[in-house]
């Protein structure tokens, strides 16, 4: 019966999919829209009807472009203007590119690769149109997008970096240079979406980068003096943190004890009473109460917190024997960036990188974790390790055998906060 019914509920799903692609396709051969209007237009009667402001800002992004040949200048000088997406946020480079690649704006609909005839009153002429996608396709081809050229560099950094600014992700990209010499960098996504505006051009050369960060963890392995001295000022923090939960779990406990009084003394206050007790005290004994139901959360929450933090006491001993771990993995002679790719997120939390204004040096912080182990859906660290011992004719070599973890890698998991440390970079 079972069976019987989860068929008949997927019969019902692909029978309204066909219904509702019939339906777009017949609204597309009408000429009607299919979609919310875009930048430009507002729906009225079911039909597109332009708005005059908008219209003046699509008329300005293609002169701006034609002129310029140039996204991020479109962007930035929109952003001076006062144009903003209809959310009130900065409009991205990805944002315009839509705009001036959007055949609405000739009076025409596009469904499923054919073009018809739109109904609504056309903003942009043919010719102008032409001219968009022409130039935007010699920028295509000359520049590329940085993005299918930055696989051509293993970016070992690729997930776990940072801005120092937005706190956001730093996406890799590629450019290339005289000559057609590619250059390697990560920069903050915001950054690159918004032409800089909502964040700092915040960007960082891949390669110093990366040498970077796998140096200073090999330096850090030596130094169980600066490991003691990190370890430290991360507990140091935690128990600051610690102390201020355990104060205000407290007064929370005081204020719910009050409470379960109060509400005591209402109740025993509307028992005597021979009548039927007012509404108001009817009223008060239900606020008591949610109040009260409010206060537990809150201290089950708090509970959850004092607890975790009082089990993130960073183990001197641990942290070192994983640095050293880790070192012994990046020394490896038959190390691949597949396999450093695989372990650097078990051992690092995150690598925040902050760019110093009109200079090209700037500060990096690097989060460790205590365990190199990590839930996650890529390989286990003991799996890696064996990889790389393993011999051409998988015979695993001691070296690296007397190093792998005895604990099983999907059944332990690290505490989120790390060890942290920064240092500069020229």
């Amino acid at each position: 019966m079972t069976t019987i019914m989860i068929a008949l509920a997927q019969f019902e799903r692909e029978q309204i999919s066909e219904r509702t692609r019939e339906k777009m396709a017949w609204r597309a051969g009408k000429g009607l829209p299919i979609g919310p209007p875009p930048i430009g237009y507002e729906m009225h009667e079911k039909r597109f009807r332009p708005v005059p402001k908008e219209v003046e800002w699509v008329r300005f992004f293609d002169a701006t472009y034609l002129e310029t040949r140039s996204l991020n200048k479109v962007v930035k000088l929109a952003y001076q203007r006062g144009i903003r997406s209809r959310k009130g946020r900065t409009l991205t480079k990805d944002a315009v590119s839509r705009i001036l690649r959007n055949p609405v704006y000739v009076g025409l609909i596009s469904y499923n690769g054919d073009t018809f005839k739109a109904s609504h009153e056309p903003i942009r002429e043919q010719a102008i149109y032409t001219r968009i996608l022409q130039s935007l396709e010699r920028n295509n081809h000359r520049n590329g997008n940085g993005k299918s050229r930055a696989k051509q560099y293993d970016y070992l950094l690729q997930g776990l970096i940072l801005c120092g600014y937005c706190k956001g992700k730093m996406v890799p990209r590629t450019s290339m240079g005289r000559g057609g010499r590619p250059y390697h960098y990560y920069i903050c996504s915001r950054a690159d979406k918004t032409a800089g505006l909502d964040c700092n051009q915040n960007y960082l050369e891949a390669t110093e980068a990366d040498r970077h960060v796998l140096g200073y963890v090999k330096q850090l392995a030596l130094r169980d003096d600066l490991v003691r001295k990190l370890c430290e000022n991360r507990d140091a923090s935690f128990a600051e943190s610690l102390r201020t939960l355990r104060e205000e779990r407290d007064q929370v406990k005081e204020r719910l004890i009050e409470n379960r009084r109060q509400a005591t003394n209402l109740v025993k206050m509307m028992t005597r009473m021979e009548n039927e007790p007012p509404d108001a005290m009817l009223h008060q004994s239900q606020e008591f109460e949610r109040e009260k139901t409010e206060l537990e959360a809150t201290l089950s929450r708090m509970g959850e917190e004092i607890s975790k933090l009082e089990q993130t006491s960073m183990r001197v001993d641990m942290a070192s024997k994983t640095l050293r771990y880790l070192a012994g993995i990046l020394d490896h002679s038959r190390v691949t960036a597949d396999h450093l790719k695989d372990c650097l997120p078990k051992f690092i939390n995150y690598v925040m990188w902050r760019k110093e204004a009109k200079a090209h040096t700037g500060r990096f912080e690097v989060a460790l974790f205590e365990r190199p182990f990590r839930v996650d859906q890529g390989r286990l660290l003991r799996e890696v390790v064996e990889n790389l011992a393993a011999g051409p004719n998988g015979n695993g070599q001691k070296s690296l055998e007397s190093h792998t973890p005895r604990q099983n890698g999907a059944a332990c998991c690290p505490t989120r906060a790390g060890c942290a440390g920064g240092y500069d970079m020229g």
